[in-house]
């Protein structure tokens, strides 16, 4: 990852401010709320528990029929984002942000 990160700041320090935040939408029309930091990416899954991914856990990010898949080390299934508002270029920003 190719980011400003200084030896005289911590990681918590420059990692607390979002970067990118994407909503995405399931079948039913709920809304999920990703949000993107420097080395990290929040979301609360269907019981409502927070969730931090490491961009060093994922192997591949996909864009496929308006959809981004995130693709985890050991995992059978992505974690996929439906319904994105611009979605292409959202992509994008993502593969730059997370090092892809």
């Amino acid at each position: 990852m190719n980011n400003f990160i200084s030896n005289d700041v911590s990681l918590d320090v420059l990692d607390t401010e979002s970067v990118l935040e994407v909503t995405s939408k399931n079948v039913l029309g709920f809304k999920k709320r990703f949000k993107f930091f420097n080395a990290h990416f929040e979301y609360k899954n269907f019981l409502g528990r927070k969730r931090k991914v490491y961009y060093s856990l994922i192997e591949k990010i996909y864009y496929d029929k308006n959809k981004i898949k995130i693709k985890l080390y050991g995992k059978m299934f992505a974690i996929t984002l439906c319904g994105v508002e611009n979605s292409g270029e959202n992509y994008e920003k993502l593969k730059k942000l997370t090092g892809f």
